[in-house]
């Protein structure tokens, strides 16, 4: 009796093919157990394909939700977005191998110390021997735009410059970067544009600082003339805002920033100093200002000219440091310092601040 079923795809492809006698004994059984084994894989199954929209849904709106600073500010075309992405990827890559324990730079990680003010977290480097409290010194770190606290203290490597002059070092947080990924992508707002959900939704973080920084202050009795700043990036335009807006630093030092407060004139810049350390290959944030050609944002920068001129107008000193071959990473900063006359990025700034102990 010959009785036609529509046949799974691979029928055609055997002898007989659609309409023929349908293979019988050994060969039917085999038929059979090809059939079966095609209906459980799991790729044919409906909830992988549900799965694989799914997650490919999330990707396009994470990435979506990471590239939004640029195109608020400018629309620069999706291709040129995606290299963007690309650089910062690559970027990542490098970071991570750049990571170093604390015991191999001469701090210890038993010095490390969870703490939180205002609903945010920070780590504080205390080292083993420290001065009496009123003379005790403190360096305020800020990271840059779509990091983090440990972030800055993996890069910085300063805690070992710390353990050796008794000096305390508290890595802030600033708040989420993108609606997406906040946990570990922050950023500041530091003005004109920079950076990202923070900028747009006007988050105070120059009253954050100044809270989170007298929380310490009390804490390990530490005076407001030996309190210093240093901020990299996102954190470098920032610290320069606070020297600008606020009393709260006397003297900072900033990798790779530029001044972005939104003012005419900087109103507590007397007597203030910054300390610039800026790359010649910085492409992300060019020492003439603009736009970078690498970085997820892309703000018109502030020029270095610009922002020295608008704070020693109102009476502060700004102390730009070129340093040749290095473009805008902390590792590569430090590795032109070095090769200048021997001092990472952390002992030059520590030294520039007064941070190290003349024995």
């Amino acid at each position: 009796m010959n009785i036609f079923i529509e046949p799974p795809w691979y029928v055609t492809r055997m002898p007989g093919g659609v309409g023929g006698e349908a293979p019988r004994g050994a060969s039917l059984s085999r038929l059979d157990n090809k059939r079966d084994a095609i209906m459980n894989n799991p790729y044919r199954k409906p909830a992988f394909h549900l799965a694989r929209i799914v997650t490919f849904c999330f990707l396009y709106f994470f990435f979506s939700a990471l590239l939004q600073p640029a195109r608020a500010q400018t629309d620069e075309g999706t291709g040129s977005r995606w290299q963007r992405l690309k650089q910062i990827w690559e970027t990542q890559r490098e970071n991570k191998e750049a990571v170093v324990s604390e015991e191999s730079l001469g701090a210890m990680t038993a010095n490390i110390h969870d703490d939180a003010f205002g609903g945010r977290e920070m780590l504080v480097y205390v080292p083993h021997s420290i001065p009496a409290a009123g003379r005790r010194s403190l360096l305020v770190a800020l990271h840059g735009g779509g990091g983090n606290a440990r972030f800055m203290l993996d890069h910085l490597k300063i805690d070992g410059v710390a353990e050796k002059n008794g000096f305390i070092v508290a890595y802030l947080n600033g708040s989420a970067a993108t609606r997406i990924g906040g946990n570990k992508l922050k950023a500041w707002n530091a003005g004109s544009g920079c950076c990202g959900e923070p900028y747009s939704d006007k988050v105070d973080d120059v009253g954050y600082i100044t809270g989170a920084v007298r929380y310490l202050q009390r804490k390990y009795g530490i005076s407001p003339e030996r309190t210093f700043g240093v901020g990299h990036s996102n954190g470098a335009m920032m610290m320069q805002t606070m020297s600008c807006l606020t009393d709260l630093f006397r003297e900072v030092a900033t990798l790779a920033g530029t001044l972005m407060a939104e003012v005419p004139a900087c109103p507590a810049a007397l007597n203030h100093t910054i300390y610039n350390y800026h790359g010649a290959l910085d492409v992300n944030l060019p020492i003439v200002g603009g736009f970078g050609s690498k970085g997820v944002t892309n703000i018109n920068f502030t020029s270095q000219a610009k922002a020295k001129a608008l704070f020693e107008n109102a009476g502060g000193r700004y102390l730009l440091h070129v340093l040749p071959g290095a473009d805008h990473s902390i590792e590569h900063l430090s590795l032109s310092s070095q090769k200048q006359d021997g001092l990472t990025i952390g002992e030059r700034l520590a030294r520039d601040l007064r941070l190290v102990t003349v024995n």
